[in-house]
């Protein structure tokens, strides 16, 4: 039937299907399987330190630049430059390695989102 004032039929609501509760991962796994895959950036800080850019062009083989940090001070641990941990430096078959010490907590990793 047309609409006398518009020339088009009339309007009618359109009904749709429930959706069906589907899982969003395959039967029998978690969801966080999903992400174990994933590939992250991890990183240590070991210090930082300030440099002219006179100082950066001038520096060659050999040259040595100090850090802020001291010898046998704990180090950052950065996933994707995110701090999640602290860890110390330690050597493991004539390999320096890193030794968790601390996680950051959830509650300090929110903070620093806000």
């Amino acid at each position: 039937m047309k609409d006398q004032r518009t020339g088009y039929g009339a309007v009618q609501s359109v009904q749709f299907a429930p959706l069906a509760d589907q899982p969003l991962t395959a039967p029998g796994k978690k969801q966080i399987q999903l992400l174990t895959d994933v590939s992250l950036q991890v990183s240590f800080e070991l210090g930082r330190s300030q440099k002219t850019v006179r100082e950066i062009l001038q520096l060659q083989a050999g040259s040595v630049i100090g850090l802020d940090k001291l010898a046998g001070e704990y180090v950052d641990v950065l996933v994707n430059k995110q701090s999640i941990a602290v860890g110390e430096v330690v050597v493991m078959d004539d390999k320096f390695a890193i030794r968790i010490t601390d996680v950051v907590s959830d509650q300090e990793i929110e903070k620093k989102i806000k």
